[in-house]
């Protein structure tokens, strides 16, 4: 059943900043380094991705292969998580757990499901160790939405999109979503942001890449924005 909708509060004249993979810009991304960098230089929230490892352990990198984040070969799903420990992310850092990335940042946290059966592990870590209230589960796909929601209805929803059209508040509705993620296209636009706002949802554009793209997103009235780039997001601002 779908939960009656309840206004958002108006957006603040300064979006909420997430860092992309963390600090993607600056650091390698979806590493412990990356989202620690994102917390110094303010971000309020990051952006993550998860998948499991062939022994069932979520780990956080966004390909389906290990090929361009670390200097091994392989598909992420195929190697254990001893396996891909021992593999160079970058600047020496290693592929973390989604637990490690949740004790390392400790603001707002987008996680991105790019594995279908990532959604069970989730649901068997919030039985062992309950994803705190900061957490937000989010995915490009209505079906892996539904079944987080089935399986851990009390953790937030956000359906990410790159094509915001005009029935994004319905289909976030049917998700009982309290985010949505569009993708900054002409067809995201300040009347559709006011109507998903007028559903209680809260918008997170992106990609806040440069100063225009971030004016963009402030015009639109976002709620937040992600980026590459969290640490110029402030001076970006000064200039709107």
């Amino acid at each position: 059943m779908t939960q009656p909708a309840t206004a958002a509060p108006p957006p603040a004249a300064r979006p909420l900043v997430y860092g992309h993979r963390g600090a993607r810009a600056d650091e390698p991304e979806n590493t412990l380094r990356s989202f620690r960098h994102a917390h110094r230089v303010g971000a309020e929230g990051v952006e993550l991705d998860v998948r499991v490892s062939r022994d069932g352990r979520l780990v956080v990198i966004h390909d389906a292969t290990v090929d361009r984040t670390t200097d091994g070969t392989g598909e992420v799903a195929s190697l254990s998580l001893a396996e891909l420990r021992e593999l160079d992310a970058g600047r020496g850092e290693r592929i973390p757990t989604l637990s490690e990335a949740l004790e390392a940042f400790p603001g707002l946290v987008q996680v991105e499901i790019k594995a279908p059966e990532a959604v069970e592990a989730l649901a068997e870590l919030d039985r062992r160790t309950p994803l705190p209230s900061r957490a937000v589960l989010t995915s490009f796909h209505a079906e892996v939405l539904d079944r987080a929601a089935r399986l851990l209805p009390r953790v937030e929803r956000g359906l990410i999109t790159a094509t915001p059209g005009e029935d994004l508040p319905a289909r976030a509705a049917e998700l009982n979503a309290t985010w949505v993620c569009p993708e900054l296209t002409p067809e995201l636009t300040a009347r559709l942001v006011e109507r998903c706002h007028a559903q209680g949802l809260r918008v997170d554009a992106w990609p806040a890449a440069d100063p225009r793209l971030l004016a963009r997103c402030v015009a639109l009235g976002a709620d937040a924005v992600t980026t590459d780039h969290p640490a110029l997001i402030d001076g970006w601002l000064g200039a709107v």
